[in-house]
């Protein structure tokens, strides 16, 4: 699953310019570096009668950015997960979502924030949310 996410993050996304090379379950040090990393949930939203279920793949998207005092740096960095937001709810209104069997939403479940910092770089994460139809 971690495999078609980063292909839509790369193709279907247009700020995909911005992803050359993002990361599985690491964030390196350089900025402007990016990671999907999954979150340990309960996968099973709801059970069916048939044996299926709805299910849910919860996971962050992080990036590691420039950071320092200066406002327009840091509103940068805000701005660029404020559009990354709003492109991922419109592909979802739109049908556009990762190639992954039973798919039904991608969702962002809260607004890009700074998780962690360093000297000159911040670690700025948004937790993403997929459900899907998973069959008996």
């Amino acid at each position: 699953m971690i495999e078609k996410i980063r292909d839509y993050f790369k193709s279907k996304v247009t700020l995909a310019e911005e992803f050359d090379n993002i990361l599985v379950d690491f964030l390196g040090e350089n900025a402007t570096t990016y990671s999907i990393e999954p979150i340990p949930v309960d996968p099973v939203l709801r059970g069916y009668a048939d044996g299926g279920s709805l299910n849910q793949f919860v996971f962050q998207f992080g990036s590691r950015e420039f950071y320092d005092d200066s406002v327009a740096q840091n509103i940068s960095n805000l701005d660029f997960y404020e559009k990354f937001q709003e492109e991922i709810e419109t592909n979802n209104k739109n049908g556009v979502l990762p190639d992954i069997k039973g798919i039904q939403t991608i969702e962002c479940l809260n607004n890009g924030t700074i998780q962690d910092v360093q000297t000159n770089t911040a670690k700025y994460v948004i937790e993403m949310r997929i459900t899907y139809e998973k069959e008996a």
